[in-house]
């Protein structure tokens, strides 16, 4: 900050004085003069300056009293007022840092003291408002970070939220629910092979245009702003944001950037989802194949016993139409014995198939809950 651009608010009844102070400072600072406190008042109000010369005794309205309705107006400590008074007592000096001067200038003065008094108090004022500002942008810093840090440990509650979600209707609430959080009003699309939805929250449709917008921007590439609006898209998933911060460049990356992460996500879950589905429906398909296999197999066996049962029965019944030897009867027989265990065999090996199928049913299964 320069001499020039430090504004000084001179406030005293003789205008000889205000004479000889335009004549010291006219040159090095911005002066505005007034002769009353009511004045001072409303060209604090409007000007702001940083340095106030005030006289303590004026008509109507005192420098102690001008002094308190300046500091009420100033709760920062923007300015300082600086008393100048041709009384130099005690009891003066006290009552003015009493309503909150920051400094005592008695009349008559040396010019040369006068200004250097003035400097002092000047780089006191710069240094004070760089002081503030740093502290100001420090605040703003650490505020944008808190923000920031908060916003990214939305995104990673999002993600455990959303593998604990078992259909896409859950998912896309869990979008919502996440978008609302960052104060982003939306609506999303989803693709899968069989179905195209274009939801709202609470899974209310989207209106005819939204579907439009998908429809057309779909594949404008990860981010499309257009006006407040964004497009954030996937290949099987979009979103569109409908009041994005255009006027807050910070926010605004940062925004960007997270939803880059989010569409990614999103775009991943839905993906599992799809998948868990189709095994779902490939399982449901197996466990109905074997059923099936089980039942007929079942029924094969019954029928190859029955079969088996009347062969002997009734080769039993007519070997003596044959008149066999007794070793040729049992060699018949024999034979067929040895048939019905080969039969069985082949049984027993349907079956150990049938348990070997339920095996890779029953590891598949617990992946899928």
């Amino acid at each position: 900050m320069t001499n020039e651009n430090i504004k000084i608010l001179v406030v005293d009844d003789d205008p000889d004085y205000t004479d000889l102070i335009a004549d010291i400072l006219g040159d090095e600072y911005t002066l505005f003069i007034t002769s009353t406190g009511a004045n001072a008042i409303q060209v604090f109000k409007e000007e702001t300056p940083d340095l106030i010369l005030l006289d303590i005794n004026m008509p109507e309205m005192n420098g102690y009293d001008v002094c308190k309705a300046i500091k009420e107006l100033d709760p920062g400590d923007n300015a300082a007022i600086v008393f100048v008074s041709g009384v130099n007592s005690v009891d003066e000096r006290i009552e003015s840092y009493e309503a909150g001067g920051d400094d005592y200038i008695a009349k008559p003065f040396k010019v040369n003291e006068f200004k250097k008094k003035i400097s002092a108090t000047a780089r006191f004022q710069e240094s004070k408002k760089a002081l503030t500002s740093k502290e100001v942008h420090a605040r703003s810093v650490a505020f944008e970070s808190m923000k920031e840090a908060s916003q990214y440990g939305q995104v990673l509650q999002f993600f455990k939220a959303s593998f604990r979600c078992s259909d896409i209707f859950a998912l896309s609430n869990e979008v919502f629910s996440f978008l609302t959080q960052l104060e982003l009003r939306a609506c999303l699309q989803i693709r899968t092979p069989t179905e195209t939805l274009t939801l709202r929250p609470q899974s209310n449709q989207c209106s005819p245009i939204e579907i439009e917008l998908f429809d057309v921007l779909k594949k404008s590439g990860r981010l499309y702003t257009f006006s407040h609006r964004m497009m954030v898209n996937d290949t099987h998933v979009s979103i569109l944001i409908k009041n994005m911060p255009i006027d807050n460049e910070i926010e605004m990356g940062r925004l960007r950037d997270i939803l880059a992460v989010i569409i990614e996500g999103f775009e991943a879950r839905v993906m599992d989802l799809e998948r868990k589905e189709a095994i779902n429906h490939i399982i449901q398909g197996l466990t109905t194949t074997i059923s099936i296999i089980r039942g007929q197999f079942k029924e094969h066996q019954r029928r190859n016993v029955t079969i088996m049962d009347n062969l002997v029965f009734e080769m039993g019944s007519s070997l003596h139409i044959l008149d066999l030897t007794e070793q040729q009867e049992q060699f018949f027989m024999t034979l067929v014995q040895k048939s019905m265990i080969e039969l069985v065999n082949v049984c027993d090996s349907g079956n150990e198939i049938e348990t070997e199928i339920d095996k890779i049913t029953s590891t598949i299964k617990p992946l899928l809950e």
